[in-house]
């Protein structure tokens, strides 16, 4: 029983084997020390059954050694309780396989520190549970290596929290994968950061959601680049932010397409400048607003070219103003779709260059009529041509009339026309008589 396995010397231990320990009553292993455990063959261990680890005292467990660990049935460790767990040397866990791992109570890893995960080999990691992670305490993940992240289940992901995501090396993140990301809590990209995010595959973003983009802290989009943002599904999008947009690299918006665009919220926009707007793909305009428009900086038009403005849907062009206009490089404007040069986006280049707008402010109001279409500019000079030549068809001039005889550029004053009969020809007569002479 448990007395006489507590008066048997350490070093009587060295010669059990596997028959003999599954030979003994299970309680006997309540005797048990850590120089008896230290004493033991590693073999031994093969003959251990769960429940004589049930009844092992948890110091015991000071004299477990890698060799032994490995020895352990599989099955023993669902008796392994979190006091056992912190009486175990860290080298110990040197010894676990993926089986033991999933053979082990969630609850023992509450008491696991750092150390034991540093020895722990990466592929144990393939007997972790979402219940093993959540239990685990934040400051484990410090030890975490990116082969430990390979082998690990992606719905293990399930158990994570933003402390444990903050206490992770960002190095782990290289084996991260989308079915691993798809299993993360929203809440858990609250403690990613930049160097997190640029140790990510890119290929990894593709298990984003619009949850998780929403609770990533602004500064970590600073890791992004734009084989990220090419894998983010466009609804993904629907969760950033005006200060996650100001943090996001320039280069970053090469991943961007019009399905992203038009995800993302019109506020986001607030966050663009112009060398984000120059590095975005001309096709991404496709999915502007004009509520994006609206909530973009002026500033940010100074990225813009042609080919992104003729890719803008024509009603995205009624969020722009006076000062966007301006800030546009040269040219860009004239590219803008011929549909969105209405009232509005008139107004807005009229303004910009100082003009008045065209059928409103300080300016002439435009000729009555029907159509509503800007005023020709000719046509005050064929009325003027057109009134003259009426006026003279009414006074008798047309192909009738004689030549008068004087050039064009003669320099004759013209007749006055307010005499109806100013200009008209004299009929033939004689000459006049010669005057008497004076007596």
């Amino acid at each position: 029983g448990p007395d006489m396995m507590a008066m048997m010397p350490p070093d009587a231990m060295g010669g059990m084997d596997a028959d003999m320990m599954a030979a003994m009553p299970p309680t006997a292993m309540e005797g048990m020390s850590p120089d008896m455990m230290a004493a033991m063959p590693p073999e031994a261990m093969e003959g251990m059954s769960p429940d004589m680890m049930a009844a092992i005292p948890p110091d015991a467990m000071g004299g477990m050694s890698p060799d032994m660990m490995a020895a352990m049935p599989p099955e023993m460790m669902a008796n392994m309780s979190p006091e056992m767990m912190e009486h175990m040397p860290p080298e110990a866990m040197q010894g676990m396989d993926a089986d033991m791992m999933a053979n082990m109570p969630p609850e023992v890893m509450a008491n696991m520190p750092p150390e034991m995960m540093q020895n722990m080999p990466p592929e144990v990691m393939q007997g972790m549970d979402a219940d093993m992670m959540s239990a685990m305490p934040p400051e484990m993940m410090a030890n975490m290596s990116p082969e430990m992240m390979a082998n690990m289940p992606p719905e293990v992901m399930q158990g994570m929290d933003a402390d444990m995501m903050a206490n992770m090396p960002p190095e782990m993140m290289a084996n991260m994968s989308p079915e691993m990301m798809a299993n993360m809590p929203p809440e858990a990209m609250q403690g990613m950061d930049a160097d997190m995010m640029a140790m990510m595959p890119p290929e990894a973003m593709q298990g984003m959601d619009a949850d998780m983009m929403g609770n990533m802290p602004a500064e970590a989009m600073q890791g992004m680049d734009a084989d990220m943002m090419g894998n983010m599904p466009a609804e993904a999008m629907q969760g950033m932010d005006a200060d996650m947009m100001a943090n996001m690299p320039p280069e970053a918006m090469h991943g961007m397409d019009a399905d992203m665009m038009g995800n993302m919220p019109a506020e986001a926009m607030q966050g663009m400048d112009a060398d984000m707007m120059g590095n975005m793909p001309a096709e991404a305009m496709q999915g502007m607003d004009a509520d994006m428009m609206g909530n973009m900086p002026a500033e940010a038009m100074q990225g813009m070219d042609a080919d992104m403005m003729g890719n803008m849907p024509a009603e995205a062009m009624q969020g722009m103003d006076a000062d966007m206009t301006a800030a546009a490089p040269p040219g860009v404007m004239d590219a803008a779709p011929a549909s969105s040069m209405d009232d509005e986006g008139m107004g807005a280049m009229d303004a910009a260059f100082g003009a008045p707008e065209l059928g409103g402010g300080d300016g002439m109001p435009p000729p009555p009529g029907d159509s509503g279409m800007p005023p020709d500019p000719m046509a005050g000079l064929d009325a003027a041509v057109g009134g003259a030549m009426d006026q003279a068809t009414d006074q008798g001039a047309g192909a009738g009339a004689p030549d008068m005889g004087v050039p064009p550029d003669a320099g004759v004053e013209a007749p006055m026309m307010d005499d109806p009969g100013a200009g008209a020809p004299e009929p033939d007569m004689p000459p006049p008589p010669p005057d008497d002479p004076i007596v």
